[in-house]
């Protein structure tokens, strides 16, 4: 009983540390609510009450029959207390008691007036204070909002106007006193702006827009990917949800205000605020990537020296969308810009006029015409291939940008437009002006696009021939094909600066500063463990070759490849052996004749194939077929031991055990392998009952089967070394033929598998392909395994072993080499023992295999080099990263300094103490993981 209580005690301790310690789900959450629906519901309902019996909280002389829904907790006031509680609060919602239930009033209905110009007070100058009572004759709320902007209806009567205000909780109408001094009439949208509210329009504003309710739409458009028109019926239903159309449309101003808030906002957050003299130029309104090199930013004036070329060589993927169409004007001339050429948009004129003179050149020039409208001959381009393709209505087709290739952060002042589609002379403009953006020239410059192998062909001459490209001098360009930029286009809503590395500075290089680090542990044991097992003067020799290779690249770069023959197959042994085989054994035929038995085990394997693919319930004509089959091979078996009585001199060479049973691993895809247990019972078809050995599982009588113990005369022994030989030539044929059938199932899973969305799209014949493959991988395994087994009772020797080493079903997976080339783990110890060779003794006597381990080793070497500079580069970024925001909060201290306006200074503090936050997390996030470079 003593136990029984401790086993208990300890059990209800460990139940409560679960439930102590369990994390909720949200059904969880959703169970702990359902006791509790009714008295929610309840209290939902008794909100519904008058408050405070209908007395002022405030003053409790009057009737409180006004509860403000905006306010904290729940009061009830009289029409004079709620004004004056109100009087700083013009955008709370009130409910008005009548009798029955609370219904929906405004500040305005109880006499609330805003007054504008002095910060909030009446204006000195006003003789009498405003009464409100003329806007009484207007009736209901609908008819005060049916005023439109400009309007003089009661424009102003004692001082007093009506003015529309949309706000983040809904729209409203206020009775607005403007401020009476003299010439104030004038400004009266400078009085808005003061009071937190942009005009609608600059001369009688009868609307206006809070700037919270224009931050919320930017925020809104950018997270949400919200339209102007969806936001603005939002909030007509914040105001009114049973009849929103009561509500005034205020959504054309809201398109016109919310350009120019937008605009505002953009100047004063670059500080051409502060700096009123200077003007903004190309992109100087758009922010670049931080981690990326830029001199005279975030790299130190020894740059040059400091770093190597690769650390600092910029990177760019160029791609176009084609998604981000633009609709032809009604009056493109009438258009106005606010920002052309300022952001990440090129400038319109500048690129127009090199739009124009490269087709007029290409009508002037069959040379041009070719440089320019040369279809790809790439497979899958069709955004090159489609550049004829015109859309009368639109005036872009699309768009294309170039952005730096680590971070996904367009280049500003480098996004331009299609007009036809994605041409060589659009992204021509844009990889230039990217290339120019840094102040200074850096040097090499690697550009990834889809389309490079075309577009780089003239690439050099197109800009040599154009008055409108240029390149830095000195700058060389990298092609490279590759698509990267597929993925930026999604969060970044084209033009917002919502890319991976702005949302998160430091989550973004984190994450690769753990890649790498995971990358090196992947890579390094391994190829530390394959050097140590090599000779040291080959690892030298290969080394050099390597080092010379990543310099000069080229054709040098082929050093990655198999450049010797594959390993001797059994038809060359066979020659070999048969040229020899007189003064070998003194007789001919014999290899022939081994030949011949090897074949034929090769048929006995297709045959047991053949019957485990048999259905449960085969039809008599599949019997006949598998009966006819036997019939022809036990005839070769049969003349194959007649000669087998001459070629040994009449030898028994029955080993007594039978022909080996199929390793059921190496039988997958084709038969239930659970039927594979007892072959002489279930999988061999015994039609005529008389069969004591089907031909199938027949043994062969080769040397390889003679009982152990025979005394063997030397013509036996020198059969038994012929098939030893063709053994080997067999494992080798075998293995080649796996290795080309591995690679082919790579391909068909990663083509037409791994590439369809669903495996509903899996079309048959992609699945009868690869089950094709699949048998084909069987069938070699299983020959070679056969071929191993024989060499082991033939006697090979320890060397021999090594190299052809047991075949596990674990090898024969698809290679990842094809399907997944940029996973980690891909050191050498991850190849199955054929694709390698382990031995370094046994490569110096096959050339062959050396040369296999030759490739190995680079490849190896190649993978940890690649992860040790990737570790490497992203700690330079982490440096970079928070110098670019030491370089902000720098300038935004000048800015402060040399402020002689209290709002300016205030304004350059606030940016400058934000990017010092920015330097302060980065350091934190950072420590110990980045390179400073002094």
């Amino acid at each position: 009983m003593k136990r029984k209580t401790k086993v208990s005690s300890l059990n209800f301790k460990v139940s409560s540390f679960f439930k102590k310690n369990h994390v909720q789900a949200q059904n969880d959450f959703l169970r702990d609510y359902l006791p509790w629906r009714t008295e929610y519901l309840s209290v939902l309902l008794d909100l519904e009450q008058l408050v405070n019996n209908g007395k002022c909280n405030d003053c409790g002389e009057g009737e409180g029959l006004i509860q403000c829904l905006s306010c904290s907790g729940t009061r009830a006031w009289c029409p004079s207390c709620v004004l004056k509680a109100h009087q700083h609060n013009p955008f709370h919602n009130l409910q008005l008691w009548n009798g029955r239930f609370y219904e929906t009033t405004t500040l305005q209905a109880q006499g609330y007036i805003m007054y504008l110009g002095h910060g909030g007070e009446p204006c000195p100058n006003l003789s009498h204070q405003p009464d409100p009572s003329p806007w009484e004759d207007l009736g209901s709320m609908e008819d005060v909002f049916a005023q439109e902007e400009g309007d003089t209806i009661n424009d102003t009567q004692l001082g007093v106007s009506n003015l529309v205000i949309v706000h983040s909780t809904g729209v409203y109408s206020h009775s607005v006193s403007w401020c009476q001094c003299p010439g104030a009439e004038k400004a009266h949208h400078l009085d808005l702006m003061k009071a937190r509210l942009f005009p609608a329009s600059l001369t009688r504003p009868r609307s206006a827009f809070t700037f919270d309710v224009l931050d919320n739409f930017l925020i809104d458009a950018l997270e949400c990917k919200t339209s102007a028109m969806s936001f603005y019926q939002k909030l007509r239903r914040f105001t009114n949800n049973a009849f929103p159309d009561k509500i005034p449309d205020r959504y054309r101003e809201l398109m016109r205000v919310s350009r120019i808030w937008r605009d505002l906002v953009n100047r004063k957050r670059f500080g051409f605020g502060h700096d009123m003299e200077r003007s903004p130029g190309p992109g100087d309104l758009a922010l670049y990537c931080p981690a990326c090199p830029q001199p005279g930013i975030n790299l130190p004036t020894s740059w040059r020296y400091d770093y190597e070329e690769w650390l600092v060589m910029r990177r760019y993927v160029v791609d176009g969308n084609f998604t981000a169409q633009h609709m032809k004007m009604k009056i493109p001339e009438d258009d106005v810009s606010l920002a052309d050429g300022k952001g990440y948009m090129v400038t319109e004129g500048p690129y127009q006029a090199h739009i124009h003179d490269s087709v007029e050149e290409r009508e002037a020039s069959s040379s041009r015409l070719i440089i320019f409208l040369k279809k790809s001959t790439c497979s899958n381009h069709r955004a090159v291939n489609a550049t004829n393709i015109q859309r009368s209505n639109l005036r872009a087709t699309g768009v294309g940008a170039t952005a730096c290739a680590r971070h996904g952060c367009f280049v500003p002042h480098a996004v331009v437009d299609f007009q036809k589609g994605e041409r060589h002379m659009n992204m021509d403009y844009s990889i230039c002006n990217a290339v120019k953006y840094t102040p200074e020239p850096i040097g090499s410059t690697l550009i990834i696009y889809d389309v490079a192998c075309q577009w780089s062909i003239h690439f050099a001459e197109r800009v040599d021939q154009s008055y409108h490209l240029s390149l830095p001098e000195g700058t060389k360009i990298l092609p490279a094909p590759g698509i990267l930029m597929g993925k930026y286009w999604r969060p970044s809503g084209l033009l917002s600066t919502r890319f991976p590395l702005l949302q998160d500075p430091f989550k973004s290089l984190l994450k690769k500063y753990r890649h790498a680090l995971q990358g090196i542990s992947d890579t390094q044991g391994p190829y530390e463990e394959l050097t140590r097992s090599l000779d040291l003067d080959d690892v030298q020799e290969w080394k050099k070759a390597a080092e010379k290779a990543a310099q000069d690249r080229g054709e040098l770069l082929d050093i990655y490849q198999l450049k010797m023959d594959k390993a001797p197959s059994m038809a060359e042994i066979r020659l070999r052996l048969t040229e020899n085989e007189l003064s070998a054994n003194g007789r001919t035929g014999s290899v022939a004749w081994l030949i011949e038995g090897i074949n034929i085990e090769n048929s006995q394997d297709a045959l047991r194939l053949s019957i485990r693919q048999l259905p449960q319930d085969p039809t008599a004509s599949q019997r006949t077929g598998i009966e006819e089959k036997r019939q022809k091979l036990m005839a070769r078996i049969i003349k194959f031991h007649e000669a087998a009585e001459v070629m040994t001199n009449g030898m028994d060479l029955k080993g007594g055990e039978g022909a080996p049973l199929d390793n059921p691993e190496l039988c997958l895809e084709e038969a239930d392998i659970s039927n594979m247990e007892d072959p002489e019972e279930e999988d061999i078809l015994d039609f005529d009952g008389n069969i004591d050995s089907p031909a199938e599982v027949t043994e062969i009588w080769m040397p390889s089967w003679a009982a152990s113990g025979h005394i063997m005369d030397d013509v036996v022994l020198a059969l038994r070394q012929e098939e030893l030989e063709l053994r080997k030539g067999q494992a080798n044929d075998c293995l080649e033929k796996l290795r080309q059938a591995l690679g082919d199932r790579s391909v068909v899973f990663r083509e037409k598998i791994h590439s369809n969305k669903s495996v509903h799209h899996q079309g048959t014949r992609s699945k009868k392909e690869l089950q094709t493959i699949t048998l084909s991988i069987n069938r070699h395994a299983r020959g070679y395994s056969r071929a191993r087994a024989a060499m082991l009772r033939l006697g090979a020797d320890s060397d021999t072993v090594a190299v052809y080493q047991p075949l596990k079903p674990q090898d024969l997976v698809v290679s990842k080499e094809v399907t997944e080339e940029n996973r980690h783990g891909q050191g050498s110890d991850k190849l199955a023992w054929f694709w390698r060779i382990n031995n370094t003794e046994d490569s110096q006597k096959n050339l062959w295999m050396n040369e296999f381990y030759r490739v190995n080793w680079l490849k190896a070497k190649a993978r940890y080099d690649r992860w040790s500079e990737e570790l490497k580069l992203v700690q330079h970024e982490m440096f970079w990263t928070i110098s670019w925001f030491r370089t902000q909060e720098e300038r935004w201290r000048v800015r402060a300094d040399e402020s002689i306006k209290n709002g300016n200074r205030a304004y350059a503090e606030r940016q400058a103490s934000m990017w010092a936050e920015f330097s302060a997390q980065g350091l934190k996030n950072f420590e110990g993981k980045l390179l400073i470079t002094s």
